[in-house]
């Protein structure tokens, strides 16, 4: 089989998961046919890249460009001098990994429904960016190596799932037992699926590691999920999904997920709002504020408040999704993350979306 082009690459490559921080490094998760790989990205000179951000981006070394351009500050703008669109980015990647990465054989499909064991527990190829010369390449590493992996090895300590205040009646599923209907999101030794347990449809978010979830998102909205359904326990009290189980480790039994009420229907930031009819946008409005106002007067807070974090079921009621919490610019000002002020100023901004305001701009 010959070797593939760059463009071949480009169209059958997809990006993963993203990770960065002020500077001091970066990473792109991504598939290429069939194959995972993970390329770390560590500034030039070994501990950061702000001493050089004054300079034009062809006077700075590739890996400190590229980190940059995939880092953001608090309000969601690049570190680097110009707005580089991803695509650019993986493309700087793959052709610097061209020699080893175009000689991949392509994985034969299966037709077989994957488990979440078999999706979370993916093999992965890890690589480091060298661009100090020309022309740039990527040399193997070792797992331990890899950029953010102090994330992924975090001690948690055993007291952690205490931390959780986990509800004791709800049903704990291994990964080997869940089956994957439909991957929505996928990083390193993390997914985001539409799954089958027990013939039932569920919603699921797990990670690899069970000390992955401390101070992250999912454990966020575990908890979240937890509380509402301690507060909510009837179904038709709140539109928001039903903590349903956890996924826990087979051998170890620690927590490394949970499991969801799946809710059939579409995203409010994907619908064709011209076609919909005034009071219909009147009803969503109406039911996501209702919801709203329902989790703080139980003291619980939406957080990263958005159409796209809105779901119209089959019936046309509008449903919370995602309390994961963080913020996302031109809907929670950074400041108000995480808080009831920023739910209600997001509500404000939903209701002016609805309403056909050309002013707010959809960001995901």
């Amino acid at each position: 089989m010959s070797e593939m082009t760059e463009q071949e690459m480009m169209n059958n490559a997809f990006v993963e998961q993203i990770c960065s921080s002020d500077g001091k490094g970066a990473s792109i998760a991504f598939e290429l046919r069939g194959t995972q790989i993970h390329v770390s990205i560590f500034p030039s000179n070994g501990s950061s890249t702000k001493d050089n951000r004054h300079l034009k981006s062809e006077d700075r070394p590739l890996q400190d460009h590229l980190i940059d351009s995939l880092s953001r500050d608090s309000s969601g703008r690049p570190y680097g001098e110009h707005n580089v669109p991803q695509d650019e980015v993986l493309g700087a990647i793959l052709k610097a990994g061209k020699p080893l990465f175009s000689q991949l054989t392509p994985k034969t499909p299966t037709y077989e429904t994957p488990t979440l064991h078999q999706v979370l527990f993916a093999e992965i190829l890890y690589f480091r960016l060298e661009g100090d010369s020309e022309p740039a390449s990527v040399v193997p590493i070792e797992y331990e190596e890899a950029y953010n992996i102090g994330f992924f090895n975090r001690d948690t300590g055993q007291d952690f799932e205490e931390d959780l205040d986990l509800c004791g009646h709800l049903p704990r599923y291994a990964p080997e037992d869940i089956v994957v209907k439909q991957v929505f999101m996928k990083g390193i030794k993390y997914v985001t699926a539409a799954v089958q347990v027990d013939g039932r449809d569920m919603f699921c978010k797990a990670l690899g590691e069970p000390r992955q979830l401390r101070g992250c998102p999912e454990a966020r909205e575990l908890e979240c999920l937890g509380k509402m359904l301690r507060a909510f326990p009837q179904q038709s009290s709140i539109r928001v999904p039903q903590l349903l189980g956890y996924v826990h480790d087979k051998d170890t039994k620690r927590i490394l997920g949970f499991l969801r009420q799946w809710i059939p229907g579409r995203n409010l930031g994907d619908i064709y709002l011209a076609s919909i009819a005034t009071e219909t946008k009147q009803k969503w409005i109406s039911q996501t504020r209702e919801s709203v106002q329902l989790l703080h007067e139980q003291g619980l807070v939406w957080g990263d408040a958005k159409p796209y974090n809105v779901v119209i079921d089959e019936r046309d009621d509008a449903w919370l999704i995602d309390f994961g919490g963080g913020f996302t610019a031109g809907w929670v000002d950074s400041q108000l993350v995480e808080t009831i002020e920023g739910d209600e100023k997001a509500l404000d901004r939903i209701a002016e979306f609805l309403g056909g305001n050309d002013d707010v701009v959809l960001i995901l």
